[in-house]
């Protein structure tokens, strides 16, 4: 297990759904499992996920309809997977950029940056992530984006967090609040440029967003 809380695996698996990676990559790098999921990714959001069928996946996958069948049950149980692994990557890389950091203040500030870099840098994943709806297949699996779990990154968060109240640092607000402004504040801005709403990437908003989000929380 590496640092960031991310397996081998897990670490490939989110290589493998970067943009474009099965037309960069040697195919033969990936399991079949994370070409599935990778030509998932890219389906689903270029054409959805209803309009998308089995033999789509095999032919963009190079897997065939068989090896697609042994890793999943049916299409609704890659677009679970999709989703999980997705969310899995996002909190890996949130908390790759974070685990170092020990001053609330920056913390929080990195925190929103490298949310806000990490959707532009990923702009299919994130647009499956934050666009998805609550269809029936993914019942139980969507988690609110300002849900903080305990994997490596809630742990380190909620450790900050406390620490910054008890310094008298950060307002000593509800949890709820404060993870709203944490992920809800990105995560709003997100899907309105993904929507096309804002014309400013978030990259190009982010310093910005991340002052504002610090002035919100801040004791004084």
């Amino acid at each position: 297990m590496s640092n960031d809380g991310h397996s081998g695996k897990g670490a490939k698996t989110a290589e493998a759904l970067q943009e474009n990676a099965l037309q960069r990559r040697d195919l033969s790098e990936f399991t079949p499992k994370q070409r599935i999921l990778a030509a998932a990714l890219k389906l689903f959001v270029e054409q959805g996920y209803f309009r998308t069928n089995v033999p789509d996946l095999s032919r963009d996958s190079k897997c065939s309809v068989g090896s697609i069948y042994h890793n999943f049950k049916n299409k609704e149980e890659v677009a679970r997977a999709l989703y999980t692994e997705g969310i899995t990557a996002f909190r890996a890389a949130l908390y790759q950029a974070l685990h170092q950091v020990d001053d609330v203040e920056v913390f929080i500030k990195r925190l929103i940056v490298s949310f806000l870099h990490f959707s532009e840098a990923n702009h299919q994943l994130s647009k499956y992530l934050w666009l998805s709806r609550h269809n029936e297949f993914m019942t139980g699996i969507i988690r609110h984006p300002t849900r903080v779990g305990f994997d490596p990154l809630g742990r380190k968060l909620t450790k900050t967090i406390r620490k910054g109240i008890k310094q008298n640092k950060i307002r000593n607000l509800n949890a709820n609040i404060i993870w709203s402004i944490l992920f809800g504040v990105p995560v709003g801005y997100v899907r309105d440029w993904l929507d096309g709403y804002n014309d400013q990437s978030p990259k190009a908003a982010a310093e910005v967003i991340a002052d504002i989000c610090w002035r919100a929380l801040r004791a004084d």
